[in-house]
C-alpha cells in the first residue's frame, strides 16, 4: 500500500496502526497539500457482505459529524476492492499516553479535558450516535492538548428503538457500563458511564475495577460499587467527587441523563468549587451495607442501607433488568429464597459473559515504555505473540523500549494473536557540522537542519576571519553527538581592535618598543626640524594616540631633527654663491700718492 495514490488523490507515505477491522495509513492530499489519515478495511472483510455494511455504516455515520473535538471524515470510497476512510490526521499523542506520563491530572485540566469530549460526544448524540468505546486510548491529542474523539468503530447510528450490545461492538472492558457487559438496551447514558470512569482515572491515576480477568472486571461494572475517587486523593473537591459519583451510578436513570447536563454542572464546578451538583441528592452510594453517602455542595443525600432492601438487592437491584427483577420478586417474597434466586441469576449472566462474550478473550495490556524482554514475557505469559514491527530512533523513550502497540492496551483479542510494537533505537546520533565561513544566519540553519540546538553564539574578535562570519564550533566538527545536542557557535567579531598608544615626545627607541608592546607595527618614520622638540624625539604620529585600530596595524611616526638652523637673509634659496659686499676703502694716508 506504501506510495499508492488512492482517488489520483491521496499518496500513501506509511503504516501509522491497526485495528481488528483495518489498518490505517498517513497519507498525503496531493490536491490540497496537507496529510490525512487512512481507515483502510481488510482484506479478509473486503468480500464479507457483513463487515463491508458495517464498515459503510461507520464512514457514513461519522462523516456527518461536524466538531472541533471530533476528529473529522474528509472522504469515503472504493477502488479496486479497497474499502477507505479518509479522516482528519492528527499528529499527537493519546490521552492515555498523556496520563502515564503525568501519573494523574488536578481537578481543573481534568475538568478542561472532560468538558471538551462531553461537547463531542453531545454533538455524536444529537446525531443519533453512541460511541461505546469511550476511553483515553481514543482520545487524541492536538500539539496544544486539545482533545480529539477518535475511533467509532463500534458506534452505530441509533433510532429510538431498542439497541441490543452484541460482543463484536463492546467496548474496552475498563470502561464499559453495566448495561454493555450485560448485553441489553444501550443508549447515550452508556457514554456517560465510560466518560466517568475515565474521569475517575484522570483524577487519581487508577481504575476503579481492575482485575486479571475480564469476566471479573465486568462484573464488578455489574455489582461492585465504586470506591469515590476522594477516597484515593483527599484533595479532589466534594462537588467533582461527587459527579465522578453520578457519572458512574449502576442504573442509567440515576446517572446524567445528557452531556449537556455534565457539562452544566463541570463548568459552575470550575467558577465555584463549591457549586451545588445538580441532582446530587438523588445519588446514592452504600458502602458494606452501612449508611455512607456522598454529599451535594451543601453535604445532604438520601441515604439507603441494606435494611430497606429484600436481602439480594445491594448485590442485583442496580445490575439486573427491573422487568424481570419485579416479575421474581412477586414469586419469590421470602428473603432468604430470594438470595439464593440471586445467586442463581449471577451464575447465569457469568455463564452468559463468559460463552458469548468473554470467551477466550484476552485484554492486551500496556507495553508503553516497557523493555522489550519485559513486554515479551508479559505477552507471552498471555499466550500472545510479540511482533517487532518496526525500531526507531525516539529522544523520548529509552533504546529498547517500546514506543508504540498495536492492537493498543485495553483491546481484546485471543489466544495466539500477534501484538505489533515499535522499539525504540534511542536518540538519533548526527556528526557536528562544519560552519566555518559561513555567515552567521547560514551557520545557524546548518546546525539546525543537523538538529542540534545553539546554545549560546560568542563573539570575539579574530585577526584572520571577516566579522560576522563562523569560524568554530564546539563540539568539534565531526563528533557524533545525539539529536538536541546543545552547540556553542563561533563567530566573528573581525580583527581584534587596539588604542593607539601615544608616543610623541619618546624617543625613536622608546616609540618602537610602545608601538610594538600593543600589538601594532612601526610604520614609515619620517624626520622634520621642531622648535619644541629635541633632536631625537617623536613629534607627531598617525594614528592619533587613543584611536582604535585592528591589531598588527602600522603607526607611522616623526622624528625631530633639532630646532632649525638660522639662515642669512641674503642667502638665496638656489644655492648660488651669495654676492660679495663691497669692502669699504681703507682710509687715505696723507702724502701718498694714489
Amino acid at each position: 500500500m506504501i506510495n499508492k495514490v488512492l482517488n489520483d488523490r491521496y499518496e500513501i507515505l506509511e503504516l501509522i496502526g491497526r485495528g481488528g477491522m483495518a489498518y490505517v495509513y498517513k497519507a498525503l492530499d496531493t490536491k490540497l497539500n496537507r496529510y490525512v489519515a487512512i481507515k483502510v478495511l481488510r482484506e479478509e472483510y473486503t468480500e464479507n457482505e457483513q463487515f463491508i455494511k458495517k464498515f459503510d455504516r461507520e464512514s457514513q455515520a461519522a462523516a456527518g459529524l461536524t466538531h472541533p473535538n471530533i476528529v473529522s471524515i474528509y472522504d469515503v470510497g472504493v477502488e479496486e476492492d479497497i474499502y477507505f476512510i479518509i479522516m482528519e490526521y492528527v499528529d499527537g499523542i493519546t490521552l492515555k499516553q498523556y496520563l502515564n506520563k503525568k501519573g494523574h491530572l488536578d481537578y481543573l485540566e481534568a475538568i478542561d479535558f472532560i468538558v471538551l469530549i462531553a461537547e463531542a460526544l453531545s454533538c455524536a448524540h444529537e446525531n443519533k450516535i453512541i460511541h461505546r468505546d469511550i476511553k483515553p486510548h481514543n482520545i487524541l491529542l492536538t500539539k496544544d492538548n486539545t482533545p480529539k474523539v477518535a475511533d467509532f468503530g463500534i458506534a452505530r447510528a441509533i433510532t429510538s428503538s431498542t439497541v441490543t450490545m452484541t460482543n463484536q461492538t463492546m467496548g474496552s472492558v475498563h470502561y464499559i457500563s453495566p448495561e454493555q457487559a450485560r448485553g441489553s438496551f444501550v443508549d447515550e447514558r452508556s457514554d456517560l458511564y465510560s466518560l466517568g470512569i475515565m474521569f475517575y482515572e484522570l483524577l487519581t491515576g487508577e481504575l476503579p475495577f481492575d482485575e486479571e480477568s475480564t469476566v471479573t472486571i465486568a462484573i464488578k461494572h455489574i455489582q461492585d460499587k465504586l470506591v469515590p475517587p476522594q477516597e484515593l486523593r483527599p484533595e479532589i473537591p466534594n462537588s467533582v467527587n461527587e459527579v465522578v459519583v453520578k457519572l458512574t451510578q449502576k442504573k442509567p436513570d440515576d446517572r446524567y441523563q445528557s452531556m449537556e447536563e455534565l457539562i452544566e454542572d463541570l463548568t459552575r464546578i470550575k467558577e465555584d468549587v463549591n457549586a451545588e451538583v445538580l441532582g446530587a441528592s438523588a445519588v446514592v452510594l452504600a458502602q458494606d451495607g452501612a449508611q455512607n453517602a456522598v454529599g451535594a455542595g451543601n453535604g445532604v443525600f438520601t441515604v439507603t442501607t441494606a435494611a430497606d432492601h429484600p436481602m439480594y438487592e445491594p448485590d442485583y437491584d442496580d445490575t439486573l433488568d427491573q422487568d424481570f427483577i419485579q416479575a421474581k420478586r412477586k414469586k419469590r417474597r421470602n428473603n432468604i429464597l430470594g438470595f439464593v434466586f440471586g445467586l442463581a441469576v449471577l451464575a447465569v449472566l457469568t455463564g452468559i459473559l463468559i460463552n458469548t462474550v468473554f470467551l477466550k478473550r484476552i485484554v492486551i495490556p500496556d507495553l508503553n515504555n516497557k523493555s522489550l524482554e519485559e513486554a515479551q514475557k508479559e505477552i507471552t505469559d498471555l499466550g500472545l505473540v510479540l511482533e517487532v514491527e518496526k525500531e526507531v530512533n525516539d529522544a523520548n523513550i529509552q533504546a529498547g523500549h517500546i514506543i508504540s502497540q498495536n492492537p493498543e492496551a485495553g483491546k481484546e483479542t485471543t489466544k495466539g494473536k500477534s501484538v505489533r510494537v515499535t522499539v525504540s533505537k534511542g536518540v538519533k546520533n548526527v556528526e557536528v557540522p562544519d560552519v566555518r565561513g559561513y555567515k552567521e544566519d547560514e551557520a545557524i540553519r546548518i546546525i539546525e537542519n543537523a538538529h542540534l540546538m545553539i546554545e549560546k553564539i560568542e563573539r570575539e574578535h579574530n585577526s584572520e576571519v571577516e566579522s560576522g562570519m563562523a569560524y568554530g564550533i564546539s563540539p568539534s566538527v565531526g563528533t557524533s553527538v545525539p539529536e538536541g545536542t546543545k552547540v556553542t557557535l563561533f563567530i566573528s567579531k573581525g580583527k581584534d581592535l587596539v588604542v593607539v598608544p601615544g608616543i610623541v615626545g619618546l624617543t625613536e627607541a622608546d616609540a618602537r618598543a610602545r608601538i610594538s608592546n600593543n600589538g601594532l607595527t612601526v610604520g614609515t618614520i619620517t624626520t622634520a626640524e621642531s622648535d619644541f622638540y629635541a633632536a631625537g624625539l617623536v613629534i607627531s604620529q598617525s594614528p592619533a594616540e587613543g584611536t582604535e585600530i585592528e591589531s598588527r596595524t602600522a603607526v607611522n611616526f616623526v622624528v625631530s631633527t633639532g630646532k632649525p638652523k638660522k639662515t642669512d637673509p641674503f642667502f638665496k634659496d638656489d644655492k648660488t654663491d651669495p654676492p660679495t659686499p663691497a669692502q669699504p676703502e681703507p682710509p687715505h694716508t696723507p702724502g701718498e700718492e694714489t
